[in-house]
Parts: structure tokens; sequence; C-alpha cells
């Protein structure tokens, strides 16, 4: 049986929650967007958030397939059947995440009201898949993640996630963790980055971000 690094406490998953909350909150706003009257009018907007959050989600589960599901096998050997599982449910909710990317294809190249149902299917599948693992995982993952993962290895899997965004996404996925998060998540999340970077915020990223919201959302 794999001996935990620290049996109390060997890190401080606390972002996992705030990010399931992203997600959950970012399909479901593309949803609303992709939907809305008038849509159509403003797609190339409505797409590049559809976008985003197809990115983020890929992010999000690629670094853990990358870095934490192997960790947890060969530390957590008693959890084993559980991590599988989130694996097999990663499986089928990149399924559906490729299904959404060819209906956006789709509606971005003919954008109609009428063509805005599939992507919204589409958008809602993903939802659903996500109900059931998001759940699974905080309530039995992060756990295994607290006793069996170095504060450093989890910090390390973060900076990868964010790695993955494109340039042009990172203000983005900044505004939409700080606009999802409680003040206090808010601070925590403010308080660990670097000073040039708070104020890079501050000063550009948050008028980008917002500016990038009302285009989606007319």
């Amino acid at each position: 049986m794999a001996t935990p690094i620290d049996s109390v406490k060997a890190s401080d998953p606390w972002e996992m929650a705030l990010i399931h909350r992203v997600i959950r909150r970012g399909f479901e706003q593309a949803r609303v967007h992709v939907l809305a009257p008038g849509a159509e009018s403003r797609a190339a907007a409505v797409a590049a958030y559809v976008d985003f959050q197809l990115d983020g989600l890929h992010a999000h589960h690629s670094t853990e397939d990358e870095l934490l599901w192997p960790v947890l096998l060969e530390r957590a050997q008693l959890s084993a059947a559980l991590i599988r599982r989130m694996e097999q449910q990663h499986v089928a909710i990149h399924d559906a995440v490729d299904a959404a990317r060819s209906a956006l294809t789709a509606w971005r190249t003919t954008p109609t009201a009428a063509g805005a149902e599939p992507l919204g299917a589409a958008l809602e599948l993903v939802s659903v898949r996500l109900v059931e693992h998001l759940g699974e995982e905080e309530r039995d993952v992060v756990p295994l993640i607290a006793t069996h993962v170095t504060q450093a290895e989890w910090d390390q899997l973060g900076q990868k996630a964010f790695s993955k965004f494109k340039p042009s996404q990172r203000f983005t996925a900044m505004g939409e963790l700080l606009a999802t998060a409680r003040p206090e998540e808010a601070a925590r999340m403010l308080a660990d980055l670097p000073a040039p970077v708070r104020g890079i915020w501050w000063l550009v990223g948050k008028r980008r971000y917002q500016r990038f919201i009302r285009s989606a959302t007319g």
C-alpha cells in the first residue's frame, strides 16, 4: 500500500472547487449566449466565448491526465478504481467536447438561429457529463490530492494548465476566475500573484476581460 507523503495534509487544493464552479458557469453561459436572440449577429464574439470554455476544460482535464492521475495511481493505490473511473469520465467528456467543437465550427461558418440549436444541445451534453464527474472529483478526489500530492506538485499542475491557454485567452481565464470567486477566494488568488501580474490585471486585463464579455452578450 502506498504511504501518504503526509498523513495529515500534503497540500491545500482549495482552487479545485473554484475552477469547477468556473467550468459549470462557463458552459451554462455559453449555451445562453449561443441561444440568445440575435446571437448570429455577434457570432464571432459568441464563438470566441464558446472556444474559451472548450479550451479551458481541455486545459484542466488534459493536465490532470498528465500530472495528477499517474501520481495518485502510484501513491493512493487503494483508490485505483476511483482514479480509473475519473479517467473514463474524462474520455466521455472529451467525446462530448469534440462534438461541441464540430457543432461550433458549423455554426460559426453559417450562424443562424436554427443552426444554434445543435450547438446548444452539444454544450448541454458537455454540462450533463460534467455533473457527475465534477461532483465526484470534489467529494472523493480532492481529499486524495490533499494527502498524496505535495504543494509544489499541485502548484505545478495549476501552472501547467494555465500555460495551455492561448496568450489572448489568459486575461479571460483570470477574469472568469475572479467573476466566479467568493470575496475571500478572489483575495487569496490575487495575493498569490506576483505584484507585476496584479498590476497588469488592474491596468489592462480587467478592461479587456469586460470588453470580451460584452462582445459575447451584446
